[in-house]
């Protein structure tokens, strides 16, 4: 019997992006949209907690570092586990996981309580965050991928921003609580939308060479009009065999590129926490008002929708290239932060540069980490490298409140906090090109 090799790979790539992949991106943007509400739900509702609590703002920091340290955890260890499983089961796992998790942090009525639920949340959001972009990565045209996945990413930057809206409106009226209960809900509403229609990766499908049969369903989803006579026989262009472990990061030539994407999320992640955490406190130091201190603060994730420009010019000159523009482009926002003083106008142009900068260049950087590894080790590889940014993460506002018992000014803390924004930059543009080449086959099947 004839069979009818199928690449699936050059399905994927056509010119026009499909009705599938636009659905898929947009699923995964809703999920990291829920993760975007709940992870920065935490610093909105800080002060209210404390109040509540009778807490001083110091004796929040155990929940801060719980739910950042579940993220680090959730990164490093559940979001390989796609690997072997696939992106879908555990992308239905971690969501309702993360959503009932924050509603309990709503119910929680001691610190040891609110710790607990937090660094639970913490662990499903760092699982789910990687899969998410490499699930939008697998179902991307090359030549669109970082855009793709950038506009997928605008998803948690629209949920930072819905965060603190909301909380400015219903906190005073319902309690810190009613946060986490949004943010719970938000989540268990999803769950069953993404059960009825998030596809499993359909890369991953071929590369495990299980269930010819769901492989055919999906590439028709991506191509309606395929018809082929006999069997069928799906092939993607991909890497050989690598092993499914932290180990095959290192392997095949991929030690340089792992090691600099370590560094682009260590230093990147440390300067959008420290900036997030500390920007609206030292706007106030400097004597603006609370209010205009918080827009200033929204300004920095308002910028990183205008980030998308970097996603575009990804996909036309190189990961490379933008990485170093925009990390670039961040570090002189940064500095200009600094330097800018009590000119009220300018703090805010640079803030806002800072985010396009900073938040852009995080975007591509995602786009850039699923690219970096074939399907085989791509949630271990984007897991591992978010972890490691999750470790700057926690350790950027660490370093800043250090400073601040230093008596470090205001303005040279800016100035500090451009160099690792500068190293990210240097890091972005050493990568290169990154490549892959061999073709892995399914066995022939009847489809």
């Amino acid at each position: 019997m004839a069979e009818t090799i199928v690449n699936v790979t050059e399905i994927i790539d056509r010119p026009k992006l499909g009705a599938f992949q636009k659905k898929t991106a947009l699923l995964c943007a809703a999920i990291v949209f829920v993760e975007g509400f709940n992870t920065q739900a935490a610093g909105y509702v800080a002060p209210a907690i404390a109040r509540n609590l009778n807490l001083s703002p110091a004796g929040l920091g155990g929940f801060f570092v719980a739910g950042l340290f579940g993220l680090l955890l959730g990164a490093l260890f559940i979001a390989p586990l796609a690997d072997r499983m696939g992106r879908r089961p555990l992308l239905l796992a971690c969501v309702p996981f993360l959503a009932v998790c924050a509603i309990l942090t709503a119910f929680s009525t001691s610190l040891t309580m609110l710790e607990i639920a937090r660094f639970l949340t913490g662990l499903g959001i760092g699982g789910a965050m990687p899969n998410a972009i490499a699930l939008t990565s697998e179902y991307s045209p090359h030549h669109r991928r970082s855009l793709l996945v950038a506009l997928m990413f605008t998803g948690f930057v629209f949920g930072a921003l819905a965060v603190g809206l909301t909380s400015t409106f219903l906190v005073p009226i319902l309690g810190w609580q009613s946060i986490f209960v949004i943010g719970g809900v938000l989540g268990l509403l999803l769950t069953p939308i993404l059960f009825w229609a998030l596809p499993e990766s359909i890369r991953f499908l071929v590369v495990r060479g299980t269930s010819n049969h769901e492989v055919s369903r999906l590439v028709r989803h991506l191509d309606p009009n395929l018809m082929g006579a006999g069997e069928l026989r799906f092939v993607i262009d991909e890497a050989q065999h690598s092993g499914i472990s932290v180990v095959a990061l290192f392997r095949h030539g991929r030690a340089k590129r792992t090691i600099l994407l370590w560094i682009i999320y260590f230093m990147s992640l440390l300067d959008l926490f420290l900036l997030a955490s500390w920007l609206p406190t030292e706007m106030q130091a400097l004597g603006v008002s609370a209010g205009l201190a918080i827009i200033i603060g929204t300004l920095l994730q308002f910028g990183g929708i205008f980030g998308l420009v970097f996603g575009w010019l990804a996909d036309r000159m190189g990961a490379s290239t933008a990485l170093g523009a925009a990390f670039f482009m961040g570090a002189v926002c940064v500095a200009a932060i600094g330097l800018a003083g009590a000119n009220l106008p300018l703090v805010m142009l640079a803030v806002f540069g800072t985010g396009v900068g900073l938040i852009g260049g995080q975007s591509v950087t995602n786009a850039t980490a699923a690219i970096a590894y074939p399907t085989e080790i791509r949630s271990t590889g984007v897991g591992w490298a978010t972890g490691f940014g999750r470790i700057g993460s926690i350790i950027g506002p660490s370093l800043a409140a250090w400073m601040h018992t230093m008596n470090v000014e205001i303005e040279t803390i800016f100035l500090m906090a451009a160099v690792p924004a500068l190293c990210a930059a240097v890091a972005g543009a050493a990568l290169g090109p990154l490549r892959t080449s061999i073709i892995v086959r399914t066995a022939p099947a009847n489809a």
